[in-house]
């Protein structure tokens, strides 16, 4: 996050993979700004060897270490389908940008989509029809804050954070609008299993 150096999540996704049994599904994510376009191929490459089956592809922020690439996510997604790669293949989507450019984006036909900010809007049933009329799936990413991590989530925006205790209800909310729901808390695993727990309980 934030372009600090961190695991590779390429190959933290296959070695959860292979240490788990069953292995489970994972969506392994690449920040396009640290790797050039031939780079990204060996990556999804290797994730397809080592079983991994969802690779999103974002831009990331500028890497705080070494000099950025200049590559485009619906760019690379075209390159490395027409290279071969069976991958599903999945974009972001801020809620934040005008319409038109969500609605361009979703065009692209990702495979799926996950939205970041805001984590709700108006707009979500609009964005997942449209998406759904072209085969793809919508989830929304929950970022839980709590007190032993708000430091870590700091330069995030507030609207991609939800407060632990606040996470069924906002799951609930969501439930209708989207196709799933992704739970995150950096720094945080007990507050990621607790509230993991209370959005199996409130969606029976």
């Amino acid at each position: 996050p934030l372009g600090l150096p961190a695991p590779s999540s390429a190959l933290v996704s296959a070695i959860i993979r292979s240490r788990l049994s069953p292995p489970p599904e994972v969506v392994a994510h690449l920040r396009l700004l640290d790797v050039s376009g031939l780079g990204a191929l060996n990556i999804a490459k290797g994730l397809e060897l080592a079983g991994v089956s969802r690779l999103l592809l974002l831009r990331g922020d500028a890497p705080a270490v070494g000099d950025p690439c200049n590559n485009e996510p619906e760019s690379v997604m075209n390159t490395l389908r027409s290279s071969g790669v069976k991958l599903r293949l999945g974009l972001l989507l801020s809620l934040a940008k005008p319409l038109e450019d969500v609605m361009k984006r979703i065009r692209a036909r990702a495979d799926f989509y996950f939205v970041t900010r805001p984590w709700w809007s108006p707009a979500l049933r609009d964005v997942r029809r449209e998406a759904g009329a072209l085969g793809s799936r919508v989830y929304v990413y929950l970022v839980v804050e709590t007190p032993r991590n708000a430091h870590v989530l700091a330069g995030l925006p507030t609207e991609e954070k939800v407060r632990e205790g606040q996470v069924a209800q906002a799951a609930l909310r969501l439930s209708e609008a989207v196709d799933g729901v992704i739970i995150s808390s950096p720094g945080d695993r007990e507050a990621l299993l607790r509230s993991l727990r209370e959005v199996r309980e409130a969606l029976g």
